[in-house]
C-alpha cells in the first residue's frame, strides 16, 4: 500500500510542477517594467509596436541604444481571383474578392559598432487582417535609393545582420506561432536593400511576418533618404520577383503579383 501511495504522490506532484514550469518559462519572456519604459521613453515605440515585436528585437533595440527616426503603417486592399478559378487565369479587378493586409516600417538609428560610419536598423512588417484566397509564397523587401552612400555589412560572400520571420495563427485568436526564422535574404542588390520569403501555410489562419535589416553609412554623409517597404502577395501561380529600381531593391510588377508599398523618409 505505501508502495502504490508513494507513485500516487510522485505522479500527483509531477502533474503540479508541469503547469508552474510552463508559467516559468512564459513569464521569463515578458519585458520587465524597465525595459517597456525604455522602449517607450527611449527608443521612441509605441504601445501596438512594443505588442507586435519579437521580445528578442526589442531587447535588441535597448541593447544598442536605438532610437526611432522614422515609423508608420497602413492597411491596404489586395484583390484576387476567386479559389475556383483555373491556374493562370487572372479575372477582371473590381469583381474578385478582396483582403485585407497592414503593412508597417519603421527606421531607427542605432549604437555602431565601426568608427566613422553610422548604423541604422530598417524594419518592415506585414498582418493578413483576413485569410487570403491564394496562399503560395509571398516576398517583402527593403529598398532604399543607391548612390546615398548606404551599404550593407557582408561576411564570406553573404550579407548578414539580417533576419526575416513568418508566423502563423491558425485559430485567428492573436497566438502566432513562429514557422520560420531566417537570417540571410533570399535576394539583395549592393546599396540597394535586401528581401524575405514567407511560404504561406494553406488553410484559414492568419499570416504575420517581418523582414529587419543593419545597414551602415559615412558618418560625413548626411541628407535625406526614402525607404520603400514592399510586399508581394502571389496569386494564382509562379513566384514573386524582385529588381533593383530607382528607389532601390522591390517587387517586380507582373499580372498574377499584387503589391503593396509604404514609404518612410529619413535624415541623416
Amino acid at each position: 500500500m505505501k508502495k502504490y501511495l508513494g507513485y500516487i504522490l510522485a505522479v500527483l506532484g509531477l502533474v503540479l510542477l508541469l503547469p508552474f514550469s510552463a508559467n516559468a518559462e512564459e513569464f521569463s519572456e515578458v519585458l520587465t517594467k524597465k525595459e517597456l519604459q525604455t522602449l517607450t521613453n527611449k527608443v521612441g515605440l509605441t504601445e501596438d509596436e512594443i505588442k507586435n515585436y519579437p521580445t528578442e528585437v526589442l531587447r535588441q533595440l535597448i541593447k544598442e541604444n536605438a532610437k526611432k527616426v522614422a515609423s508608420g503603417s497602413t492597411i491596404e486592399t489586395f484583390y484576387e481571383p476567386s479559389a475556383e478559378s483555373s491556374p493562370g487565369t487572372i479575372t477582371t479587378m473590381g469583381t474578385i474578392p478582396s483582403t485585407d493586409i497592414k503593412l508597417a516600417g519603421t527606421a531607427y538609428k542605432v549604437t555602431s559598432d565601426i568608427s566613422g560610419r553610422d548604423k541604422f536598423y530598417f524594419y518592415g512588417s506585414f498582418q493578413w487582417l483576413k485569410s487570403p484566397t491564394w496562399e503560395l509564397t509571398d516576398k517583402m523587401t527593403i529598398g532604399f535609393p543607391s548612390g546615398y552612400g548606404f551599404y550593407l555589412p557582408t561576411s564570406g560572400g553573404s550579407v548578414t545582420q539580417h533576419q526575416h520571420r513568418y508566423s502563423w495563427d491558425s485559430d485567428k485568436n492573436g497566438s502566432y506561432t513562429d514557422y520560420s526564422i531566417k537570417y540571410t535574404p533570399v535576394s539583395w542588390s549592393a546599396n540597394a536593400g535586401v528581401a524575405g520569403a514567407y511560404d504561406l501555410i494553406a488553410g484559414e489562419g492568419l499570416h504575420k511576418g517581418y523582414i529587419g535589416q543593419y545597414v551602415y553609412v559615412p558618418t560625413t554623409n548626411n541628407g535625406s533618404m526614402n525607404i520603400k517597404i514592399e510586399y508581394g502577395h502571389k496569386v494564382v501561380s509562379g513566384s514573386v520577383s524582385v529588381g533593383v529600381y530607382p528607389a532601390g531593391l522591390g517587387i517586380t510588377p507582373s499580372t498574377n503579383t499584387d503589391t503593396r508599398s509604404y514609404a518612410l523618409t529619413i535624415n541623416y
